[in-house]
């Protein structure tokens, strides 16, 4: 019994190892086999060489080309509004907007137009004065004619024929003729003075009618031309004063858009040629997108050291008037750039380091060196070692590098 304790454990130990010795006897051995090198599919895409104009991508905002500001030409209440004197309403030229109450400024025209018929009156009286001393002027010239000939025989007469007293009374008669004569003449220039003030008067009360009338149409305000009105600030029964800003109208016919052009992106638009380009305007809607003409007709003054570029101003076209575009909307912008020669349009993930593109030649990548000499949005134009029918990676993978293994995917 002491014998089998002993040998059980020693039994167990020869068993491992002999189990150990023969599993270590049978095992296969394993063969090392030598790195093998991956081979990358990438997709790629054939070199075109040839000139690009791409487009410029840029952001405006449509702004109002005319608008008036309304304002009060007369005081008092509004009795009346058009129907469309409302935010938004749309007018045509000459429509009434609003009515003022018209009784003060009518009362001043009646007032007015009497004090002219009154001037005027006067007027044709002094005439009338003027052309009766006239024709009195007449006759006492006559008579003073008369009474000068006859003094001029009596004094041809020899001396003794005529008594003294006689001569005397005709030199006396011959004297009140010219008095009369000339005091009528003096009258005469008198009425002539009246009648150049009474003129002045009648100027002057015709002047303040004209004033009265204007006061008076002013009671009525119109549209000066087609558009919308925003910024309504009247309504029926307020009391305006003169000169209070009652709405703003925007002319519906013409709206522009503006747009800042850093000094690259004016120097592409604008390079090569002095005339303004013709743009194209999106406007996105929701899922509608709305498209339109503009061309630029003017820029700012002055450059703005400030934002390092300039605004310009490019007028829409008449469809863009039967649309529902307002002022205060943000458009894409497309305008030509110039036009780059002997370049290559490749995507932009084709690019690394901004400086480096790879090609497959022979079953290996190739390191080549470009340059970026324009973008269009996700196009980039390039220039340098590069050859037509190359085959540039599009594929972007961790370990790219000269001379790795790659293959062109059909």
């Amino acid at each position: 019994m002491r014998y089998r304790k002993i040998l059980i454990p020693v039994g167990v130990v020869l068993f491992s190892v002999l189990m150990a010795g023969l599993l270590r006897a049978t095992k296969q051995q394993a063969v090392i086999n030598p790195d093998e090198e991956r081979v990358w599919s990438v997709e790629t895409t054939s070199v075109r060489i040839g000139n690009e104009q791409p487009n410029v991508h840029l952001f405006g905002e449509i702004i109002a080309g005319r608008q008036a500001n309304l304002r009060s030409l007369s005081a008092g209440v509004v009795v009346s509004v058009s129907s469309n004197f409302i935010d938004g309403g749309k007018v045509v030229e000459g429509e009434k907007l609003i009515a003022i109450d018209p009784f003060v400024a009518e009362r001043k025209l009646l007032e007015q137009e009497a004090l002219l018929s009154e001037a005027k009156s006067r007027y044709e009286e002094l005439l009338v004065t003027r052309s009766s001393d006239l024709a009195l002027l007449g006759e006492e010239q006559q008579q003073l004619d008369i009474a000068q000939s006859d003094l001029s025989r009596y004094e041809e007469l020899e001396s003794g024929v005529v008594s003294k007293q006689k001569m005397d009374e005709k030199r006396l008669a011959a004297s009140q003729a010219k008095g009369v004569v000339l005091a009528r003449q003096q009258r005469a220039s008198v009425l002539n003075t009246k009648i150049e003030q009474q003129q002045a008067v009648i100027d002057r009360y015709d002047a303040s009618r004209e004033r009265a009338v204007e006061d008076f149409e002013n009671t009525q305000m119109y549209a000066p031309f087609d558009g919308y009105l925003t910024d309504i600030k009247a309504a029926q029964g307020m009391h305006l004063k003169s000169g209070d800003f009652v709405a703003r109208l925007i002319d519906a016919d013409r709206l522009e858009v503006r747009i800042f052009l850093s000094n690259s992106q004016f120097g592409r638009i604008f390079a090569g040629s002095s005339s303004f380009p013709t743009l194209e305007i999106k406007w996105n809607v929701g899922e509608t997108e709305f498209l339109f003409d503009a061309t630029i007709e003017r820029m700012e003054s002055q450059i703005d050291s400030s934002l390092g570029g300039v605004h310009v101003y490019a007028r829409l076209g008449s469809e863009a008037s039967k649309s529902f575009l307002r002022p205060g909307a943000i458009v894409n912008v497309l305008a030509q750039d110039r036009v780059y020669e002997k370049v290559v349009r490749l995507p932009e993930e084709v690019l690394y380091d901004e400086d480096t593109v790879y090609l497959v030649i022979k079953g290996r990548l190739r390191k080549r060196h470009v340059s970026v000499v324009g973008r269009d949005e996700n196009y980039v134009l390039l220039r340098g070692a590069l050859v037509e029918g190359d085959l540039v990676v599009l594929t972007r993978f961790d370990g790219i590098g000269e001379g790795v293994a790659a293959r062109s995917l059909p």
